[in-house]
């Protein structure tokens, strides 16, 4: 039986940044019921047409819409391309993101040799930025083993080299 591999770590800097870099390249846009074209949405909304000269009985005028550029039909549904969750996913990254991808990255490869860190640890480490021994001690929890003081000393090391601070 063969093991699937697990999939690479990546820390929160860079997920931010995929985020920003794909939900900005999106946009909303209209779709004609009728024939199916995309366009876009335009910058001034048309004035509704209504006319005040009507006779009892006589419903009003519905506003109009903006009209497809392919068929001329007035049947435009919005089709929002940032969804409600991609704007909840890029606020929380945005809030939880310490640092920048260059410096994840940095922490990373100076974290990762050693003893019981792999690329998982290394991304927590990029991502939390631990500045005190319980800090590391929280990362590795959930593990049988724990971490000596000159491994908590090099974790906190590196990420204050790192980050200057």
């Amino acid at each position: 039986m063969e093991l699937e591999s697990q999939p690479e770590p990546v820390p929160l800097g860079d997920v931010k940044e995929l985020l920003e870099k794909e939900l900005s390249i999106r946009e909303n846009r209209l779709r004609c019921i009728d024939c199916g074209h995309f366009q876009p949405v335009p910058d001034i909304e048309p004035e509704p047409v209504v006319s005040e000269s009507y006779e009892e009985g006589e419903e009003p005028e519905a506003p109009v819409g903006p009209t497809c550029d392919s068929c001329g039909s007035q049947r435009m549904n919005l089709i929002e391309q940032i969804q409600y969750e991609h704007k909840l996913a890029l606020d929380h990254v945005r809030l939880l993101a310490q640092s920048n991808p260059k410096v994840c990255k940095a922490i990373m490869e100076k974290v990762i040799d050693l003893e019981h860190v792999d690329g998982y640890y290394a991304a927590k480490i990029a991502d939390i930025l631990p500045m005190h021994p319980d800090d590391v001690r929280s990362i590795f929890a959930r593990e049988r083993f724990s971490l000596g003081r000159d491994e908590i000393d090099s974790i906190i090391a590196a990420v204050k080299e790192i980050t200057g601070a």
